[in-house]
């Protein structure tokens, strides 16, 4: 399983004329290995820029999305992430906590603070899709 980091979806929403194509690639790349691990915290993160909420809710209705909602364990795992790396955002640290949660095998993101990070999960620059 794979999992996307906002980034990757509002470059993919929002059809950015820069990043788009590269956006698809990696959707569909992490669609070859089943669903897509989502955390809920994507939809504010996506909400806070443009699109609809109505079009975020459809977009990810698709079954080939498996969103998840933020509970107690993945908090405590998130603040752990946090402690361990502190430079990393509470954002980005629930997307993380969501991921190894999950069995999520690669993170695909266009932030470069997170290729750094020693974690039991693939960092993958969205680059690498072009």
């Amino acid at each position: 399983m794979v999992a996307l980091d906002t980034n990757v979806y509002i470059y993919f929403l929002e059809k950015n004329s820069k990043f788009y194509n590269t956006a698809e690639k990696a959707i569909k790349y992490a669609l070859t290995s089943g669903p897509i691990c989502v955390p809920v915290i994507t939809f504010m993160e996506i909400r806070s820029g443009a699109p609809h909420s109505t079009e975020i809710i459809n977009f990810f209705a698709n079954p080939q999305f498996d969103v998840h909602d933020f509970t107690a364990s993945l908090a405590i795992l998130a603040g752990e992430l946090r402690y361990n790396h502190k430079s990393l955002k509470s954002a980005d640290a629930i997307h993380l906590a969501t991921a190894l949660e999950n069995g999520v095998h690669q993170f695909v993101t266009n932030d470069s603070r997170l290729a750094n990070l020693k974690l039991d999960i693939e960092i993958v620059p969205l680059a690498r899709f072009q």
